[in-house]
């Protein structure tokens, strides 16, 4: 009797609801569906005009250029010496009303590079007119293989090194750096991501395929990653999430990243929206340990 009633209900009820779920989820295939299967190019983060690079990176760049040289050749020197001047550069794009014309060295030789004013770098005033580069990045097959040594150096450093703040850290607020990855080490977002590039190069992956970003998160807090360039996509690493995501899927806002081809360059990045937001347990994760 049980049986008969509630066969007797779902022909009456639940045929009816099948039949109409049935319609509107063809109805959802052709439009939403359609709509949501993005072009091949979605896949990779679209990059903007050539802009400045970030001050402590390019102070970082001076002490150690193999955490910016994505070239296979040794230049060691040719960056230091361009990081030096892109330094004094901005120096002296930030402080042009303070110096006078009869001044030959806006930066008095007795300060050194690491006390250099840090600019915020990145800044629609310090952006070139120059058009995104025409090259594009090693893009690497993402098989299976690949796809498990980016997540087993992603969980490694987000398991092994501490979210801390430079200020606590270095006694300064922007201070980027690559440490050992020893028990009880610390850094910021940025220590993370180039801790991670070490490794993967270490790993084989190509210098050019990987690239410093900025972003901003759901709490208006600036955030730094490492992308890999995939021929599949651009995906992430990244210190407050222990999966390897696309790029769209990280609901963060891109702001720049290492250009291609050049060691020191940066491009900006088209304001992209956010497709999900950054998980919360995530994050406090992050914080917390």
């Amino acid at each position: 009797m049980v049986m008969t009633r509630i066969n007797k209900y779902a022909k009456s009820h639940l045929l009816p609801f099948a039949t109409i779920t049935a319609a509107l989820g063809a109805l959802y295939a052709g439009t939403g569906m359609a709509a949501d299967r993005t072009s091949p190019q979605a896949d990779f983060l679209p990059a903007g005009r050539q802009i400045a690079a970030p001050t402590a990176f390019l102070e970082m760049c001076s002490r150690s250029p193999e955490d910016c040289q994505q070239s296979a050749a040794p230049e060691a020197d040719r960056i230091v010496s361009l990081a030096r001047q892109a330094m004094v550069e901005k120096y002296e794009l930030a402080f042009a009303h303070q110096i006078g014309e009869s001044t030959h060295d806006p930066v008095p030789g007795a300060v050194t590079p690491a006390q250099w004013p840090r600019l915020a770098g990145n800044r629609p005033d310090d952006a070139t007119p120059a058009p995104a580069p025409a090259v594009d990045y090693d893009r690497i097959d993402l098989d299976s293989e690949t796809m498990a040594v980016l997540k087993a150096v992603n969980n490694r450093v987000n398991r092994t090194l501490i979210a801390d703040t430079d200020a606590h850290v270095y006694s300064v607020n922007d201070y980027w750096d690559a440490p050992t990855l020893t028990p009880g080490a610390r850094g910021d977002c940025e220590d993370f991501a180039l801790i991670k590039r070490r490794l993967l190069i270490a790993q084989g992956i190509p210098a050019a395929a990987l690239s410093l970003a900025i972003v901003r998160t759901r709490f208006n807090e600036d955030h730094a990653v490492l992308v890999v360039a995939t021929k599949q996509g651009d995906f992430v690493l990244d210190n407050l999430a222990y999966r390897v995501r696309p790029w769209q899927k990280t609901g963060y806002y891109w702001v720049s990243r290492q250009a291609p081809g050049d060691d020191l360059a940066w491009v900006s990045l088209a304001p992209v929206p956010a497709s999900s937001a950054v998980p919360a347990p995530a994050i406090r994760i992050a914080y917390n340990r």
